[in-house]
């Protein structure tokens, strides 16, 4: 039983080494303002080995303590529509079905508590389109809010469990199984001076990018000779550019927006996806390889990328400029089976 719980364990770590998982986007993301700005202090290609043993600390009393723990976050219900068949043609695919919705509630745009009213709730991009899937497919969902370690375990541990927001890649795609995307994160460029909508816009300028995350990955592989600074946050990027240091933080589209709404000093650009999408992931659905409702998840998230709906949310929560706008080619295919073997990354 000790060696299961320790080989589980060891193959989340090992994830969390060689994966950047979802993370690499999520890790400065608009969360800067909301939630610890990375889930460990510093990840092994971007945070280094003190973040790998707290994720070891944390992911070791869960297993042995049957993997159900959320870390006494506080659980809440949500995602409890039943199907009807004239919303999708996958209606009713997992009807009566319960799951189980784990990730952190600290991640706006994606995830986050709204206190509207004098109450507490989750709301985001991603509880939306949960809230709809529960709706076409007639599965009820209950969230759980954990920090992203407990999360991995989560999933790992219960076929039953699902989380959002995460990139796939070849190392994670043999512990768990991931719907096509249904978020493409634009990069940011933030600077005090003319707004940089473009990577020739970049050459010649200082660059702050946090250390390990995809957009500091992008900018290193399309301007290899640049001025590139690393700093462990998004808020010290930031800071690097108010003070006149560094010209520019390359960051998460979202969370620059966030960043220029609360500096008026600032000017923020969006870089076209046909520059990046060879370095920024997809946002997917992902659980443990095997999942029985991976497939019906799935085929809902393409049929709600083809009539619209998750433009209408990531309109309201995201922004218009992050909308996918028709075009939804990158959202790639489900890795269950062989979808695999044709997905577009």
């Amino acid at each position: 039983m000790g060696f299961k719980y320790y080989t589980m364990v060891r193959s989340i770590l090992d994830q969390l080494a060689f994966g950047g998982i979802h993370t690499d986007t999520r890790d400065n993301s608009v969360a800067d303002a909301t939630r610890d700005a990375s889930h460990f202090s510093k990840s092994i290609d971007r945070r280094g080995f003190l973040g790998l043993m707290a994720a070891g600390a944390v992911l070791t009393p869960l297993f042995l303590s049957g993997c159900g723990s959320n870390g006494g976050a506080s659980a809440t219900s949500a995602g409890t529509g039943t199907a009807d068949s004239s919303d999708s043609s996958a209606g009713g695919a997992l009807s009566g079905q319960k799951l189980t919705f784990v990730g952190d509630d600290a991640f706006a745009p994606y995830r986050y508590i709204d206190e509207t009213g004098g109450s507490q709730k989750v709301v985001g991009l991603d509880i939306a389109v949960a809230d709809e899937m529960a709706k076409r497919l007639g599965f009820s969902y209950e969230f759980e809010a954990q920090k992203f370690a407990a999360t991995l375990a989560s999933v790992q541990g219960n076929d039953k469990d699902f989380t959002m927001a995460m990139s796939s890649n070849e190392e994670r795609e043999k512990t768990y199984d991931f719907t096509r995307g249904y978020y493409q994160p634009l990069v940011g460029v933030l600077t005090q001076g003319d707004k940089v909508t473009s990577v020739d816009g970049l050459k010649g300028k200082s660059i702050a990018c946090t250390t390990g995350t995809v957009q500091n990955k992008f900018v290193t592989s399309v301007l290899p000779n640049a001025d590139v600074h690393t700093y462990d946050d998004g808020n010290q990027c930031l800071q690097e550019v108010l003070a006149g240091r560094i010209d520019a933080y390359v960051c998460d589209g979202a969370e620059g927006v966030s960043m220029q709404k609360a500096n008026d000093k600032l000017t923020l650009g969006l870089l076209d996806r046909s520059e990046t999408s060879d370095y920024v992931g997809v946002y997917r659905v992902m659980a443990v390889k095997g999942a029985s409702f991976i497939s019906a998840f799935d085929e809902c998230i393409g049929q709600m990328l083809e009539d619209g709906t998750i433009d209408k949310f990531i309109g309201k929560y995201v922004g218009k400029d992050f909308e996918w706008g028709g075009d939804t080619s990158a959202a790639g295919s489900s890795t269950v089976g062989d979808a695999a073997d044709s997905s577009a990354q």
